[in-house]
């Protein structure tokens, strides 16, 4: 069951270059009880946002303008503010070559693409944990 308390709470941070697939993740996020995500199009603009106000979970592509999600959740661990942020990647990949170093940067959960909001709100659910 979601923790509607803290989803109320949550600071989301969606790293989405498509402005449509963004208004999806968006409305999922909103249905789910979170406040309106912020939104980066791409990794350095994710970064800044990050470090301007830290959020709770960072939702993610995996391919972005300016690099991956990988990319992204590796430069998040290496920063000490950011280390514990939570990270969600949607994706429609499911080749392992490519999902693998993914898992192995700590990201919380994989989102298939297209996803209900079933499985944004269990992913999100991981990041409360």
């Amino acid at each position: 069951m979601t923790d509607s308390l803290n989803l109320a709470s949550m600071d989301a941070l969606i790293v989405e270059p498509s402005p449509m697939q963004t208004r999806i993740i968006a409305h999922a996020c909103e249905a789910l009880g979170l406040p309106p995500p912020r939104h980066a199009p791409n990794t350095s603009d994710a970064m800044a946002a990050m470090l301007e106000k830290i959020p709770d979970v960072v939702i993610s592509a995996l391919y972005l303008p300016d690099g991956s999600g990988t990319e992204l959740v590796r430069q998040m661990r290496a920063h000490p503010l950011l280390e514990q942020v939570g990270f969600v990647l949607v994706s429609s990949e499911t080749k392992p070559q490519a999902l693998d170093p993914v898992r192995q940067s700590g990201i919380c959960a994989i989102v298939p693409k297209p996803f209900s909001e079933d499985q944004l709100g269990r992913a999100l659910e991981n990041t409360l944990a």
